[in-house]
């Protein structure tokens, strides 16, 4: 089912050196455009022989001259260069089909350049630029085929901003920190709309994706992609004097600590992951933009049918680690039967209270009932101490083929994985060799505790979604958190959910939940079941919940995508609120939510909505009610909706 993963890369690589090229080249400087020519990537080196670049959009300025370069345990590659070859600008066209995502069908076009440096040894390093209408992609290579092994102990990469700039960035977590040393896991609050060069709290750094406004109101974000077992993921430093914002590996700590070496080890000839800059003057590239996929490796899958987005009941969320058992998975059982929902998630510790025999039994009966079933594992190995089981079934590649072989059997669809706690080398082995070892065996895979998902989702089609976020179960747990999680919901579709699916685990009508009071509304939880993007949606709902809610809101939940063809930004500044409307088949939802704490009034341009189309409005009514009403024609192109303090609503409309 999986083709070789090297073969594709070699591939893509060897397809910048087809292009014609000019050699002995003695210019210092040169640069690449995007296709509409708004977007330009200036390249040089100083006076020492650093290679640099800089990126204008509109003759505007993005990034000031930042630095580029590798430094190898052999040889450097970040100072005292020469240009030996520029080659001429290519366009690179690509089209490919999602699964799931913000957008089904994807098209691509971009102007390639390619940069290839030498140092004092003669040794040479390539910097590929691709250029595109939504921002930058860039990535080095040694075009060195020695076959030799050597390892990267730093990487000069920076993004250099005007001191004017303003950021919103989220704080890495020190390795194996956090209950059970399950952190790093990218459950923090952003830091809002902060002046850019402040230090990290954590004096661990920023992690990607990490969102900026210049001073020229362009928007930027920037992250890495198409991470395979041959590097490390990335961050952003914790110093950032002056706004330059360096690229760093990860905390020696994570993963299996000293064990894992933080210096990525490579085989030449390499490429790197890809370094991506989304551009825009509004935020509209931010939601829409499928860079993040475009310039990742293509699906390794011979097929990939047996992915089906959808949406899961689930317990855990309202009932903890005791409720894995066989009465209430019957109960959620059946609630998913009456919302028409695709799955059920059980989650931890279900070997012991409900064991694989019973399992196998309830799997078979949930399909007699159009529901199939997803399982949870604990991921560890010696890099956490989380209690909770099934454990040590997932860190071992023969125990791992082993156990997908017994699920497939059972008929269990997928398996949620929890508790990575690193970005190291060795750490993207195992995400990739999972998602390879659940491809052969037809299972899906959702990763919690875990990294972002790093243009993985075209690579590997059945990791349907991945957590790294702060998500609805720390609202639940503590106070603090319920009160900032309007506000952070704001962020998040401009940050984190920009760059894949993300696993929030939406929707909490109760508003008291563990002790805890929720302080959004129904409505504002209803929205973020199209605000928020996962390949697979699990609900906060619980059983007893179905009675409670009017006929209107469980069709809308029974008939709510969880798979989008486009995606499309309405209106909203992040921290403050959000408007999105994405389309599937001939039907378009529209959905906002209101982060702030007082009432929101917003004029909503509709013109991409056909003529003819009237639209369904669900909103809060009073007393935490729901209230619906039909919006004619007219109404609905130039809507006007106002929002209750950290409320929302969703609009159906009828083509």
């Amino acid at each position: 089912m999986v083709k070789n993963r090297f073969t594709l890369i070699y591939m893509v690589w060897m397809s910048a050196f087809l292009g014609l090229f000019c050699t002995g080249c003695t210019a210092m400087s040169d640069s690449v455009s995007s296709p509409d020519g708004k977007i330009q990537v200036a390249f040089s080196l100083t006076d020492e022989g650093k290679p640099v670049y800089s990126v204008r959009m509109d003759n505007k300025e993005v990034l000031k001259p930042s630095p580029l370069g590798l430094v190898r345990n052999d040889q450097s590659f970040a100072e005292k260069l020469t240009l030996a070859n520029v080659f001429k600008t290519e366009t690179v066209r690509d089209q490919y089909d999602m699964l799931l995502g913000k957008k089904k069908h994807c098209r691509y076009q971009a102007n390639r350049k390619v940069f290839t440096l030498k140092n004092p040894q003669g040794g040479a390093m390539q910097v590929i630029f691709q250029v595109s209408n939504d921002g930058v992609a860039f990535r080095y290579a040694f075009p060195d085929k020695s076959d030799k092994t050597c390892s990267v102990t730093r990487e000069q990469t920076g993004f250099a901003f005007d001191a004017e700039t303003v950021s919103w960035l989220h704080p890495m977590q020190p390795g194996q920190s956090g209950w059970s040393r399950t952190q790093p896991s990218y459950e923090e609050h952003y830091a809002i709309e902060q002046p850019v060069g402040k230090p990290s709290p954590m004096k661990e750094g920023w992690s990607f994706p990490a969102l900026f406004k210049t001073p020229d109101n362009v928007w930027v974000l920037l992250c890495d992609t198409d991470v395979d077992g041959q590097y490390c993921a990335t961050r952003l430093a914790h110093d950032s004097t002056g706004g330059i914002y360096h690229i760093a590996f990860p905390h020696p700590k994570e993963h299996r600590g000293e064990q894992d070496p933080v210096s990525p080890e490579i085989q030449l000839p390499f490429v790197s992951p890809w370094r991506i800059i989304v551009i825009g003057r509004t935020l509209s590239p931010v939601i829409e933009s499928t860079l993040m996929t475009d310039v990742a490796l293509p699906s390794i899958l011979n097929e990939a049918n047996f992915v089906k987005p959808g949406k899961a009941a689930w317990h855990w969320l309202r009932y903890s680690d005791e409720s894995s058992t066989l009465p209430v998975a019957e109960q959620f059982l059946d609630f998913a039967a009456k919302m028409k929902w695709q799955y059920i998630l059980i989650d931890a510790n279900w070997d012991n209270n409900i064991g694989y025999e019973k399992m196998a039994d309830f799997v078979q009966k949930a399909k007699t009932k159009n529901v199939d079933v997803i399982l949870w594992y604990n991921s560890n190995g010696p890099w956490n101490d989380a209690p909770m089981s099934p454990k040590n079934r997932m860190h071992e590649k023969s125990v791992r083929r082993e156990e997908f072989a017994r699920l497939q059997k059972m008929g269990v669809k997928g398996v949620k994985v929890d508790f990575f706690g690193g970005d190291k080398q060795a750490t993207m082995q195992l995400y990739i060799e999972l998602f390879k070892d659940a491809a052969d065996f037809g299972i899906m895979v959702n990763c919690h505790g875990a990294t972002i998902p790093r243009g993985w989702q075209r690579t590997y089609p059945n990791l349907v979604s991945m957590e790294a976020v702060k998500g609805m179960e720390y609202c639940t747990f503590d106070q603090r958190n319920a009160d900032l999680q309007a506000q952070h919901c704001t962020v998040l579709p401009f940050t984190r959910n920009a760059i894949g699916s993300m696993d929030f685990t939406p929707i909490v009508f109760n508003p008291r939940i563990r002790g805890v009071r929720l302080k959004t509304t129904l409505a504002f939880e209803l929205a973020l079941s199209v605000v928020f993007e996962s390949g697979v949606q699990h609900f906060g709902l619980v059983p007893e919940e179905f009675e409670l809610m009017p006929e209107y809101v469980v069709k809308f939940l029974q008939t709510v995508p969880a798979a989008w063809d486009t995606t499309r930004f309405v209106d909203g500044y992040p921290g403050q609120y959000v408007v999105i409307a994405r389309k599937s088949g001939d039907t378009w939802t529209i959905a906002g939510i209101n982060g702030t704490n007082d009432k929101k009034s917003i004029s909503l341009d509709l013109s991409f909505i056909p003529d003819n189309a009237s639209g369904t409005l669900i909103t809060d009514g009073a007393d935490r009610t729901f209230s619906q009403k039909l919006l004619e024609k007219s109404a609905l192109r130039k809507a006007t909706i106002e929002m209750q303090p950290r409320g929302g609503f969703v609009i159906i409309v009828n083509p």
